[in-house]
């Protein structure tokens, strides 16, 4: 509330004034300091006293409630102290009010934390990986950028972040970071206006968003575009087999289980696994799926031994600590770009780069081809896509995991590079028929 500044005595705004002063008539009454301009009492007719301080700041009058007065000394000297506070700020240019002192505080941190809280508000599964994600690209190796006022963060700094990772030949994780500072900076402008958003992006108090011409990474999604060729594929697979663990394991469940999305297996525990039945049940949540398609994969023994191999006192299956937490996909991703290094260095490599979600790709893709010849609507059901239609929703009742079983088989003898089976020829004797 903004008060009138009436011509009236003015006091100096100790204890013993404070004690004195009543309100006039049965009013309020507005008392100013004679030592601090804006520094005021505002004095109710049943006794109660409120210290404020109201000044102008950029052509706009504002009011700053210091608290209520409560008759001992130290609170005289408190508010007394808070108004020279006020009026420091003010010489400097500050916005004094507690909620824009708080937007001015808030860093670029502060907006991409509170970027995921909104994530998980609305209840997306991506939140925590967003969180990983952006806590190792840029909380961890932009710290200045990280710590520097949101307001005051430019195009310049969104640059470097992202041509960090890009120049570390990670253009598709690059991408990602991009769209996730230009989607912060997008909803902490939209929160404003918007009560359900989470408070810390709705009190930051941002008008502009410098991500905004931020074009697409270039060739960030290039690799999702190519397969690879055969004999690239098999000489991955062989040095993923001579990688440390847990990763040599972790790459293995990867490509056994049909290149499964990263995020999914991230989710899978010991409770999804079947010993008897030999399967895993994978949440799928990808789309607008409000409750998680079921997806079963059939698994081999060489995955179970996999997963016997780095499980241990936690629950998650797909884990570099003994499953105390999910294995983040930037694990896979940097091992995937460590081999496809050492391929690079060997001459093994046919058509440049390649990641993680390019091994979904290939799998897909070969198993498509002689001599495995897997129809496409298996290799669908194996990758979990492509079942959203009238048919699969609710007269497809089956899991088909024998095919799905047959399926991984073909795989594991394309990377070992073991022939496929033939059917044996029985000869027809024309003269013992006739």
């Amino acid at each position: 509330m903004t008060e009138r500044k009436k011509p009236g005595k003015k006091y100096t705004l100790n204890k013993t004034n404070l004690d004195k002063l009543e309100a006039t008539d049965g009013k309020r009454r507005i008392v100013w300091d004679t030592a601090i301009q804006g520094y005021g009492v505002r004095i109710m007719p049943g006794g109660g006293k409120t210290l404020f301080f109201q000044a102008r700041f950029k052509g706009e009058v504002i009011g700053v409630t210091i608290g209520r007065y409560s008759g001992v000394a130290a609170s005289a000297e408190a508010g007394r102290k808070r108004a020279k506070e006020i009026n420091a700020d003010l010489a400097n240019g500050i916005d004094p009010r507690p909620e824009r002192k708080a937007a001015d505080a808030a860093t670029f941190g502060d907006m991409l934390t509170g970027y995921v809280d909104l994530l998980e508000s609305k209840g997306k599964k991506s939140a925590r990986n967003v969180q990983n994600q952006i806590t190792a690209d840029v909380e961890k190796k932009q710290r200045k950028i990280w710590n520097k006022r949101a307001a005051d963060v430019d195009l310049d700094d969104c640059i470097k972040i992202v041509a960090t990772i890009s120049d570390q030949g990670k253009l598709r994780q690059a991408d990602k970071i991009r769209s996730y500072i230009r989607s912060a900076f997008t909803e902490a402008i939209k929160a404003r206006g918007n009560v359900r958003a989470p408070e810390r992006l709705r009190n930051m108090n941002i008008k502009m968003n410098p991500a905004r011409d931020m074009v697409k990474v270039e060739g960030s999604s290039q690799a999702r575009t190519r397969a690879l060729s055969l004999s690239e594929f098999q000489a991955y697979w062989k040095r993923l087999k001579e990688q440390p663990e847990p990763g040599r394991s972790l790459g293995m469940i990867h490509v056994l289980t049909g290149g499964q999305r990263i995020k999914q297996l991230s989710r899978v525990t010991l409770n999804d696994i079947d010993r008897e039945d030999l399967t895993m049940t994978i949440q799928d949540y990808k789309g607008r799926r409000t409750t998680p398609y079921q997806h079963k994969i059939p698994l081999m023994p060489e995955v179970i031994a996999c997963i016997d191999r780095i499980t241990g006192a936690g629950e998650y299956v797909f884990s570099c600590d003994g499953g105390i937490k999910p294995a983040h996909d930037l694990y896979l991703n940097d091992l995937v770009n460590r081999i496809r290094k050492d391929m690079d260095k060997a001459g093994e490599l046919e058509k440049g780069t390649f990641t993680a979600g390019t091994i979904r790709a290939t799998i897909e893709t070969r198993l498509g081809k002689d001599p495995y010849k897997v129809p496409r609507w298996i290799r669908g059901y194996l990758a979990s896509h492509g079942l959203g239609g009238v048919q699969a929703r609710n007269y497809e009742h089956d899991d088909y995991l024998e095919e799905k079983l047959d399926a991984l088989q073909k795989l594991q003898r394309m990377v070992e590079g073991q022939p496929e089976p033939t059917a044996k020829v029985i000869p027809f004797n024309r003269e013992a028929s006739a």
